[in-house]
């Protein structure tokens, strides 16, 4: 299994396909408080990614390598990133 529930965060490690899904969901609705670590991820199957987009979770870390996560990853930061103010985040 590639989607894995640590104390602290909902991890996806290793080539992370489209048969995740079904898990990474079940996981995020059961744990709205913990971020999705990526950093141990080889490849996310674009499925994972449209996930993590409805859910708008916190995620940490980054893909060990990929063009295509690095891309998926800055939109993502970037689209949902919490409004700012002078400087200061919002709650």
């Amino acid at each position: 299994m590639t989607v894995r529930l640590d104390d602290n965060s909902i991890r996806l490690i290793d080539q992370c396909g489209v048969e995740e899904v079904d898990v990474l969901v079940s996981y995020l609705e059961g744990h709205a408080d913990l971020p999705v670590d990526i950093s141990a991820a080889t490849a996310i199957h674009t499925s994972l990614w449209q996930t993590l987009m409805v859910f708008r979770r916190n995620i940490i870390g980054a893909p060990m390598s990929s063009l295509m996560a690095d891309k998926v990853l800055s939109a993502l930061q970037a689209t949902f990133a919490p409004d700012t103010q002078d400087g200061e985040r919002q709650n």
